[in-house]
């Protein structure tokens, strides 16, 4: 899989869309805030580089997600827990004109017609896409609630400093001298 840092998403990534090349070969065309470009990965391993870049794979990051949701084959996915970075198919990700959204850029979204919706993201750009309405609206509220749950269930993790305490160790040196003592012994 050939890439480069420019395949590397940030959180003003806002969309993947499946694009053919002057010579018929499936790339993506990734919009982001204020800036685009093709990618000559398609879509789907694109996802994947990214995922492995921050620690994951599409798979890993599609059986957690079932793990939370429930079996589905258009499951959103967590790109970066920690920057809240989820993203979603619009239909199927085997399927080659799968579109990929984050879902934090989305503002607004309605139907066209019973099959096509028209997504406004929070920069003003819109894009319609061969999805009802209601489809739409659905992978949107699947990702908040994978965002919910795998909220719930990591908050125990959180460790609690008391971060003054600590600062004031360190500006004392009192926490170095304790690392010292504990290496003598």
């Amino acid at each position: 899989m050939h890439s480069n840092s420019e395949d590397i998403m940030s959180s003003e990534t806002m969309l993947y869309m499946p694009e053919y090349d002057t010579f018929g070969n499936l790339c993506t065309r990734v919009i982001e805030r204020d800036y685009q470009y093709l990618s000559k990965l398609k879509p789907t391993q694109l996802m994947d580089f990214n995922l492995r870049y921050y620690g994951s794979s599409l798979r890993g990051a599609f059986d957690g997600s079932k793990m939370i949701l429930g079996k589905l084959n258009k499951n959103p996915i967590v790109v970066h827990e920690r920057f809240n970075i989820l993203w979603f198919p619009s239909k199927s990700p085997l399927h080659p004109d799968c579109i990929w959204f984050a879902v934090h850029h989305i503002d607004d979204y309605t139907a066209v017609d019973k099959k096509q919706t028209k997504v406004t993201f929070m920069n003003g750009k819109e894009i319609i896409v061969d999805v009802s309405a209601k489809s739409f609206e659905y992978r949107i509220q699947r990702a908040f609630l994978l965002k919910y749950k795998l909220e719930k269930r990591t908050k125990h993790l959180l460790v609690q400093y008391d971060r003054v305490k600590i600062f004031q160790r360190m500006m004392t040196g009192s926490l170095l001298e304790d690392e010292a003592k504990k290496d003598e012994k």
